[in-house]
């Protein structure tokens, strides 16, 4: 099973899944879709992983379509068939899938949801809409223009601060990454940046501090100065040890 195309697909019945389940049952979904941020590169535990997405579907009723014909799957070819997702890609629909209205709460409207990003041709390609949608995320987040290479507060190699190119405002570089004081880079998002190969993968190294890790219990860029440089340190080398990244 295309990974990417199931993420894509409960993004697409994400306000059917929330009146077709109900509290409880939501937040088992959102619980074991998690379960994906964890499996490395290893296809087998992305099946397992899969796996217990569909059970916890089983309220989802016979008229559901696709999202109904998932649940009489083979479990068995289901493993030996999942691709490993991206990490991007799980984060992205995870945000989606967090922020979905409840039974009654009112939809965004159309003016919130138009975007020029998305409207991009790509975005018919569910990979590449999820890919998207994780990369408006992280624009949404406090930044600043990025420094001129060489400048002390673009740090002294190019993977210390992370760069993303802004289609509409050029190269950014997130907020929580500069000391409040100084506004030179904080030494532990340099150490951490240098771990996640910042200037390989921006977007990811982004990914990281901003979205939600199971292992801290917050976004790393929340717990600067909260919690002990060196544990959201170990945080980033065991995603890099397990083939997260």
């Amino acid at each position: 099973m295309d990974t990417h195309e199931l993420l894509a697909l409960l993004v697409r019945h994400r306000e059917q899944l929330r009146q077709w389940l109900d509290e409880d049952q939501y937040r088992h979904f959102l619980a074991m879709t998690e379960r994906l941020r964890e499996v490395g590169d290893d296809p087998e535990r992305a099946g397992m992983a899969v796996i217990a997405i569909v059970r916890a579907l089983w309220p989802v009723p016979d008229e559901a379509g696709v999202l109904a014909e998932l649940l009489h799957a083979d479990h068995r070819s289901i493993v030996t068939a999942t691709t490993v997702p991206t990490p991007e890609a799980v984060l992205a629909a995870l945000e989606e899938l967090y922020a979905a209205p409840a039974a009654g709460e009112p939809d965004r409207t159309e003016a919130e949801t138009a975007d020029p990003i998305a409207a991009d041709p790509v975005a018919a390609d569910p990979v590449a809409a999820v890919i998207a949608a994780a990369r408006r995320r992280l624009l949404t987040a406090p930044s600043r223009a990025a420094a001129p290479a060489g400048s002390p507060a673009a740090g002294d190699g190019p993977a210390d601060v992370i760069v993303l190119a802004d289609p509409e405002d050029g190269p950014r570089s997130p907020e929580f990454q500069f000391d409040p004081d100084t506004g030179q880079p904080r030494d532990i998002v340099v150490r951490i940046n240098r771990i996640l190969l910042a200037d390989r993968d921006p977007w990811g190294a982004a990914d990281w501090w901003l979205g939600r890790n199971s292992w801290l219990g917050g976004p790393p860029a929340s717990l600067l100065g909260r919690v002990p440089d060196d544990r959201l340190a170990d945080a980033a080398l065991a995603l890099v040890e397990e083939g997260g990244r």
